[in-house]
């Protein structure tokens, strides 16, 4: 195992690793996007820094990034490569504000971290459609780990705070 450092928030960073990886030559047969923040604080600049222009385009462009400079000569015919974009069942509930994306009409946390989730969804169908117009090697898939028990709970009113406390060990993964 070796690890290589990619800052999802920097273009410059996401350039770099690409670059590294590309100078190992190694196959890449698998990319893994999981890029999820904890939940943002109840600040919507802070909750757009943090859940779309953080998460999103990050992983946009180190999936476009890797799928044009790596992934290509890692699939074949008989064995795609895969990019797997982790999401949540939380996107079900998200809007795509496109007018809004900062929401500075209404701001809620769960609903910036909702449509960041739908445009990874969004993003991944796309990217399926022009890997399969391009007739590439790789595949797009998008994914949902279920309820795990991570930080993603940090900035919620207390009430919620105890009540995953006292469950977490029995609901989450």
């Amino acid at each position: 195992v070796e690890f290589l450092y990619c800052d999802l928030a920097s273009m410059k960073s996401i350039r770099q690793f690409v670059q590294q990886f590309r100078a190992k030559n190694c196959p890449l047969h698998v990319l893994v996007n999981n890029g999820d923040p904890a939940a943002a604080p109840a600040d919507a600049e802070a909750a757009f820094r943090v859940h779309i222009s953080l998460a999103v385009p990050g992983l946009f462009y180190i999936a476009c990034l890797s799928w044009a400079c790596i992934l290509p000569q890692s699939g074949t015919r008989s064995h795609n490569a895969r990019i797997i974009t982790v999401s949540s069942a939380t996107h079900y509930v998200g809007k795509l504000h496109l007018n809004d994306l900062q929401s500075r009409c209404s701001y809620s946390p769960h609903g910036a971290y909702a449509q960041s989730k739908l445009a990874l969804v969004l993003f991944t169908y796309r990217l399926q459609h022009l890997l399969t117009a391009n007739g590439s090697h790789v595949t797009a898939n998008v994914v949902d780990p279920g309820v795990v028990n991570t930080e993603l709970y940090k900035h919620v009113f207390w009430v919620v705070k105890v009540v995953k406390w006292m469950t977490a060990w029995l609901f989450f993964k």
